[in-house]
C-alpha cells in the first residue's frame, strides 16, 4: 500500500518535471535591423558550415515590416552568421551568447553593426587582410594575369619568373594574417579565418589555440571545427602521411593516387582559371621528362568547375601525367583534407605518401628533385 508520503512527493515531482519540460529557454542571441531605402519584404539569415565558412544554410526568414524593420531572437549556437538582404548585399556577423546584435543600414548599401564584439574583431581582421592584399599580391598578379592573356610564347620565362613571385607574395600574405588573429583571442571571430591558416609555420600556435577555444566554447559546433582544422593541418604537414585521392580523369575512369605512388610524387593542386598554375605547366613538363624514368610522378588535382575548360588548359598545357578532378571547385573531401583553400598547392611524397616538401615551385622544386634523385643514384 502506497503512503501519503509517497503520493505527495510523487505529486510534486509530476509538477516539477512538467514545469522543467514547458519552460521555455532563454535565447541565445538576437538580431534586430532598419532597412533604409531597400525595398525588400524578407531578409534571410544564414548559418555558415563547414571548416572553411564559404558555405551558409538559410536557418530562417525574418519578415521586414512596414516602417522597414526587422527583429528575432534565437535559441540557435553562437556561430558566424549573414544576412542576405538581396542577392548581392550580405551582411557578415558573429553571434555570441547574450548578444543583442543591431545592424542598421544607409544609403548605397552600407551599413553598420553593432552589440556584437566578436564582429568587431572580424571587421578588423577583414580590413586589415585586404590591405594587405592590395599591398603584396594584387600588383604582381596583375601583371602575371595581363601576361598570360598576351599569349606570347617568347615571355615564357618572365611569365614563369612572375608566377614565382606571385607564390612568394601569396605566402608572405598568409604568414602576415597570423598577427591578426592572434587579437583575437578565443572570439568564434576566429573560426572564419581558418580558410587562411598555415599549419607548417604556425603549428603549435594553432594547436594551442584549438585547446584554448575548445575549453571557452565546449560543446558547440564551432569548437569541434576548428579542432578538426587543426587536426587536418597537422596531417597535411611536412612528416605527416597524405590521404587517398579517387577520382575521375578526363576520360571519367577513376585513378587512384596510392596506386600511383612513385619513388617520389608531386601532387599538384591546379586550375585552368589559376594564372600562376599555368605559368608552372612548362617548368613541371621539363622535370616529368627528367626524373620520370627514375621514378618520379606528378599527379594532378583540378580545382575546376567546367569540365571543358580543365580538359582544354591540360591539352594547352602539354600536361601529360596523370589529372583527376571532381569538377566541383573546393566542395569536395578531397580539397577539405589537403586543407585546400587556394592554388597552386603542391606536396611531394616518398613511396609511402610521407610528405617530404610542400608548396616548392621553380627552382627550388628542381633543385629539390636532383638532390633526392642523386641521393638515390650516387
Amino acid at each position: 500500500m502506497i503512503s501519503k508520503t509517497s503520493l505527495t512527493i510523487l505529486a510534486v515531482s509530476i509538477v516539477l518535471f512538467l514545469s522543467c519540460t514547458t519552460q521555455k529557454k532563454e535565447p541565445v542571441f538576437s538580431v534586430e535591423g532598419e532597412l533604409n531605402n531597400i525595398d525588400t519584404e524578407n531578409v534571410l539569415l544564414h548559418q555558415a558550415k563547414g571548416l572553411n565558412a564559404t558555405q551558409f544554410d538559410i536557418v530562417d526568414t525574418l519578415s521586414v515590416k512596414t516602417d522597414s524593420t526587422f527583429s528575432s531572437s534565437y535559441r540557435l549556437e553562437p556561430h558566424y552568421y549573414r544576412l542576405r538582404i538581396h542577392d548581392s548585399l550580405r551582411v557578415p556577423f558573429i553571434a555570441d551568447s547574450g548578444q543583442q546584435i543591431s545592424i542598421r543600414f544607409h544609403r548605397k548599401g552600407e551599413y553598420d553593426v553593432s552589440g556584437s564584439p566578436d564582429t568587431e574583431l572580424f571587421k578588423e581582421y577583414e580590413k586589415f587582410r585586404m590591405q594587405v592584399l592590395r599591398e603584396t599580391v594584387y600588383p604582381i598578379r596583375t601583371q602575371l594575369e595581363d601576361l598570360l592573356e598576351e599569349d606570347k610564347p617568347k615571355d615564357s620565362a618572365r611569365i614563369e619568373k612572375l608566377g614565382d613571385r606571385v607564390l612568394k607574395a601569396e605566402e608572405q600574405y598568409r604568414d602576415t594574417l597570423i598577427h591578426a588573429v592572434k587579437k583575437m583571442g578565443t572570439s568564434i571571430a576566429i573560426y572564419p579565418t581558418m580558410v587562411r591558416w598555415n599549419g607548417d609555420k604556425h603549428m603549435d600556435y594553432y594547436k594551442q589555440l584549438a585547446t584554448d577555444f575548445s575549453e571557452r566554447h565546449k560543446g558547440l559546433e564551432v569548437a569541434e571545427l576548428v579542432s578538426e582544422k587543426v587536426r587536418i593541418l597537422k596531417q597535411v604537414s611536412i612528416g605527416g602521411k597524405v590521404s587517398e585521392i579517387v577520382a575521375p580523369d578526363t576520360s571519367g575512369v577513376e585513378r587512384s593516387l596510392y596506386n600511383n605512388l612513385g619513388k617520389y610524387t608531386l601532387i599538384d593542386f591546379f586550375g585552368s582559371w589559376c594564372g600562376p598554375c599555368r605559368s608552372e605547366s612548362d617548368h613541371l613538363r621539363k622535370m616529368y621528362n627528367r626524373y620520370h624514368s627514375s621514378g618520379f610522378e606528378i599527379f594532378g588535382f583540378g580545382i575546376e568547375y567546367q569540365m571543358d575548360r580543365w580538359i582544354r588548359a591540360l591539352n594547352e598545357d602539354n600536361r601529360t601525367w596523370i589529372n583527376v578532378s571532381t569538377v566541383d571547385g573546393y566542395s569536395n573531401q578531397i580539397a577539405e583534407e589537403y586543407a585546400i583553400t587556394a592554388i597552386p598547392k603542391n606536396f611531394l611524397v616518398d613511396e609511402n605518401g610521407i610528405i617530404i616538401a610542400k608548396d616548392i615551385h621553380g627552382r627550388e622544386l628542381e633543385e629539390k628533385l636532383e638532390e633526392l634523385f642523386s641521393e638515390q643514384n650516387p
